[in-house]
């Protein structure tokens, strides 16, 4: 939402029913599924036998980083609900102010508000897929949320059978426009309970669990689901855990009442491993409304322990002229020591005189960053080491190897989470070897994070 709202809207009885509400592990049991411990360090070490990218020319890749941050009303062509302003015209302004930042998602809020009580006509439907159409022809993709209550001075919202109801109209979107769905979002949020759909003080009583099941149901079975907190992840139906992350919106680098969980709480490791194996998003609280203490060294372990594929940039970065926390810390350096003495992930080559500001850091190993290193060859065979850099999967994407173009091996790589890394062995009985990262969903090419040329979208290396 928009700075100004939000101002207006953080009234006290708002936040003491905010309290209450994400305050709930006392009285909610948690259940959250067990998997197997993540990695926490590499194991081999890595020659330059293929050139790594700099930090001057790393590549922009898809589906991973800062993330931006929109609108729009349905029924209205509004952005935020009540302001007035066209949902495209500030769709533009915000990519024109992130130009710089390399966005490649921007989390959209699709509010409903006008429909609360009422079916979702058609025109509604056509207006989102128009909007997600022009998005992707801004070359970005959706981090989709679904919400109804915009403010709590305003007392209309949907009970859970409108929710549902509604839910049950998006299923058939969403399968009649696969192909759109497929290029324009990333992934979707729960969204659809309470203020700006994060899981709290909605108007009327709703019933979590059977919401939380229509929106598995209803959104692609292909794609990630992230719930706002562990309460919320606790509801979701077994047979849907695997696509369900976390989006923790008010990361301070502490333990929090409005953050995900207390780090002393015994279901916290238990919560950081279950984010190894999930698409992940996070933000700050905005620059003007940050609570004292905010701890840079904490929001950085809080990135790498959620394994985030994206952070937000919309929130405490740049708002009305003032620079706040991740503008600032364009000019803070971190060190390897640092990286050492915590057991982060991080691509030594990125480093300029073995330093890497913390905005650098986070821009470049948010999500998944892949490269191959350890390169030899014989008469028939090649072999090289991949490794993923980066604080999470590069869920969805295969890597796809050519030798003088005639394709010798293939592999999906949502299992290569924080800190993996492979050595693999391929037929190489020609001249060069090729390297693709593609999405299985949208077809969309990323590229390693080594010096290669490329052909015809495929990074290359010559015997």
């Amino acid at each position: 939402m928009t700075k100004s709202k939000r101002s207006f809207l953080f009234s006290i009885p708002v936040l003491a029913s905010l309290l209450c509400t994400l305050s709930l592990t006392a009285c909610t049991k948690i259940r959250i599924a067990s998997y197997p411990p993540a990695n926490t360090a590499f194991v081999y070490s890595k020659d330059d036998s293929v050139p790594f990218s700099t930090l001057q020319n790393a590549p922009v890749n898809p589906d991973r980083g800062f993330r931006g941050e929109a609108y729009i009303t349905l029924g209205t062509g509004e952005a935020f609900p009540g302001s007035g302003t066209d949902a495209y015209a500030y769709l533009d302004s915000c990519l024109e102010r992130l130009s710089d930042d390399d966005v490649k998602i921007m989390q959209i809020y699709v509010y409903l508000k006008n429909y609360c009580n009422s079916d979702l006509p058609a025109s509604a439907q056509e207006e989102l897929k128009n909007y997600l159409e022009y998005l992707y022809s801004k070359e970005v993709r959706a981090l989709l949320r679904f919400a109804y209550e915009s403010s709590s001075s305003d007392k209309k919202g949907p009970r859970t059978r409108n929710i549902i109801s509604h839910l049950d109209t998006l299923k058939d979107f969403f399968c009649d426009n696969a192909s759109l769905i497929k290029r324009s979002v990333y992934a979707f949020q729960l969204g659809l309970i309470g203020l700006w759909g994060e899981g709290h003080s909605s108007v009327h009583t709703l019933n979590k669990r059977r919401i939380i099941r229509a929106a598995f149901d209803a959104f692609p079975e292909d794609m990630f689901v992230m719930v706002r907190t562990p309460q919320l992840l606790s509801l979701v139906p077994e047979e849907y855990e695997a696509r369900a992350g976390i989006h923790n919106d008010y990361m301070v680098g502490y333990s929090h009442e409005w953050g995900m969980m207390d780090y002393a709480d015994e279901n916290y490791p238990v919560l950081l491993n279950k984010c190894k194996y999930s698409l992940n998003d996070g933000e700050l609280p905005w620059g003007d409304q940050s609570p004292e203490g905010m701890s840079m060294s904490g929001i950085i372990a809080e990135a790498v322990g959620y394994g985030l594929g994206t952070l937000s940039i919309e929130h405490n970065y740049t708002e009305n002229g003032n620079e706040y926390l991740i503008k600032q810390w364009q000019s803070v350096l971190l060190d390897e020591e640092f990286f050492s003495a915590n057991a982060y992930p991080y691509n030594p080559h990125l480093l300029v005189d073995g330093k890497i500001s913390v905005f650098d850091y986070l821009k470049h190993h948010l999500g998944y960053q892949i490269a191959i290193s350890n390169f030899s060859a014989t008469q028939c065979e090649a072999t090289f080491l991949i490794t993923n850099y980066g604080f999470a999967a590069p869920f969805g994407y295969t890597l796809n190897v050519y030798s003088d173009g005639v394709k010798v091996y293939s592999e999906d790589l949502d299992a290569l989470n924080i800190f993996s890394e492979k050595y693999i062995s391929v037929d190489f009985p020609g001249n060069e070897l090729q390297f693709e990262l593609v999405n299985r969903r949208s077809g969309e090419k990323a590229f390693l994070y080594n010096d290669l040329p490329v052909k015809n979208g495929l990074q290359t290396v010559r015997r």
